[in-house]
């Protein structure tokens, strides 16, 4: 009764304590590695001395087969998953051992089978021996021991590897933490087996200390994942994101006050003192950042998005996206301000519009004169007439046009058109449309009354100015003629077409008039 009470409280209950620990380690964090291993490793130990108490108590009759197929390939686990959990724990310093994992795992499985397959099962494990020796055959002990004690070795050795070549506080503390665990766990297992090798204890004695000194460690180890979180460090995964982020990320306190810049807001910042980046913040309604942040803050709903463009001499221009969030950190609210360069996405945009203008600019001006073309004349003259106001549509048809390119030449005849345009816009009106509906033909619409006698008069007035100031290229001048006629709207026509047509008919009576009287 004393035995199997024994039995129960060394090697039964313990299994309770590795099935807790196992649970607990994995539903910590399901993505963690270190915890999927490290519950792995509890699991083992549970198997493994679930099939101890088994093997001593319950079914003695079957030790042999409980050994060779039970725990001794939950023993080789335990110490293979012991030497993946110190490689995973060592981070960058030992991620290159990763791949000598499938050896590692393989090896004693691999001289474990040999072992069934070449000897007799009542050779390797010999239940009647009783005196206190070891029951195993003595090679098949000496590599088994030799594993263990290898093992945890080799997961000793890499920890300090890892303890040497790693930076981070924490980690070194971690690091040492599991190291003087396993010296421990190494020198409890090397006492016991001396202790076994001199006949002070006993197998059964011995097996017992053995579970006793892999429980501690496993409570060790489950308080050590607990204590520093061997879980992903996401603040250390934040400093990372922020360190490296592609775009300027700038941390304000409530008062506006930067806290923090990230590299890429000081490179695009440079050679401006902190204090005076935000003042370089200006927005497309003439918003300062002051004003902008007051409101967010006020008006929790308001879009905390922007768009600005700032100047840094040593950047130039800059079209920046800018977000903004307001976060918690340890009792205090943080502003998390975020910058996209959207600069060449903005000129490229720029262009466009540049490109629309101008091509809706070609396709309603004369490219020669500037003044509009019929196309841009009827847009204009459609507008008037929608508003109902009254003008006279004057078309100007020059005189010996011709004559004047012949002899001259087309770019001086190019010069002489200008000339023409840059008087009627001399003196133009607000209201006044002008424009070049032919080779020689221009347009001059003006606003007036519908009295025919008036219109006549300020028509006359207005091209005056061509006699008073002839063409001149190089000491040559060249006197100005023209034949002109007038419409009215809405007096005489309602649509552009009509109306060209009457000062067209017009414009002829008064050419072929000057013809007879010459």
């Amino acid at each position: 009764m004393n035995d199997l009470f024994m039995d129960f409280l060394t090697i039964l209950l313990p299994t309770y304590f590795f099935f807790y620990m196992a649970i607990t380690l994995f539903f910590r964090n399901k993505k963690s590695k270190v915890n999927r291993v490290a519950s792995l490793l509890m699991l083992a130990y549970l198997f493994y001395f679930l099939g101890e108490y088994l093997k001593t108590s319950l079914l003695p009759e079957y030790q042999m087969q409980i050994v060779l197929y039970g725990n001794g390939p939950m023993l080789l686990l335990i110490i293979c998953f012991l030497v993946h959990l110190c490689i995973l724990i060592g981070g960058p310093a030992t991620i290159s051992l990763k791949r000598w994992l499938p050896v590692i795992y393989t090896t004693p499985f691999f001289l474990l089978f040999a072992f069934l397959l070449s000897k007799d099962h009542r050779v390797l494990y010999n239940a009647a021996v009783t005196d206190g020796r070891s029951p195993l055959d003595p090679l098949f002990l000496l590599l088994t021991v030799l594993f263990v004690a290898g093992y945890i070795l080799l997961s000793v050795l890499i920890l300090i590897v890892s303890w040497f070549r790693t930076r981070e506080k924490k980690q070194k503390k971690i690091l040492l933490s599991l190291l003087l665990s396993l010296f421990a766990l190494f020198s409890w297992f090397v006492l016991v087996t001396s202790l076994l090798q001199m006949k002070v204890v006993t197998s059964r004695n011995a097996m017992i200390l053995y579970f006793v000194g892999y429980l501690f460690w496993g409570i060790a180890l489950r308080h050590l994942i607990g204590k520093h979180d061997l879980m992903p460090d996401y603040r250390k995964l934040f400093h990372i994101l922020f360190k490296s982020a592609p775009n300027a990320i700038l941390l304000l306190d409530q008062k506006g006050v930067i806290r923090e810049m990230n590299p890429k807001a000081k490179q695009w910042f440079e050679g401006i003192p902190v204090g005076d980046v935000l003042s370089h913040f200006p927005f497309q309604d003439q918003q300062n950042f002051s004003d902008w942040l007051a409101l967010y803050c006020q008006e929790k709903k308001y879009e905390a998005q922007g768009e600005m463009r700032i100047y840094n001499p040593s950047r130039g221009y800059m079209d920046l996206l800018m977000g903004i969030d307001l976060i918690e950190e340890n009792g205090e609210e943080l502003f998390v301000i975020h910058l996209t360069d959207a600069t060449s996405l903005k000129e490229t945009e720029r262009k466009l519009l540049e490109s629309e203008r101008s091509y809706k600019y070609l396709a309603h001006h004369d490219s020669l004169t500037d003044l509009y073309n019929r196309t841009g004349l009827q847009a204009q003259l459609q507008q008037k007439m929608e508003q109902r106001e009254l003008f006279a549509l004057v078309l100007i048809d020059l005189d010996h046009f011709k004559p004047i390119n012949d002899t001259y030449g087309h770019f001086v005849g190019d010069l002489y058109l200008k000339h023409i345009a840059h008087m009627l816009t001399k003196d133009a009106q607000p209201g006044d449309l002008i424009g070049r509906i032919g080779g020689d033909e221009f347009v001059l619409v003006i606003s007036c009354t519908d009295q025919r006698k008036d219109v006549n008069k300020m028509v006359e007035e207005r091209l005056s100015l061509f006699n008073k100031l002839p063409f001149n290229h190089e000491g040559i001048e060249i006197p100005i003629t023209f034949s002109a006629g007038v419409s009215l709207f809405p007096k005489e026509a309602s649509d552009m077409t009509t109306l060209l047509k009457i000062a067209d008919e017009a414009m002829y009576r008064v050419k072929r008039a000057s013809k007879i009287g010459m």
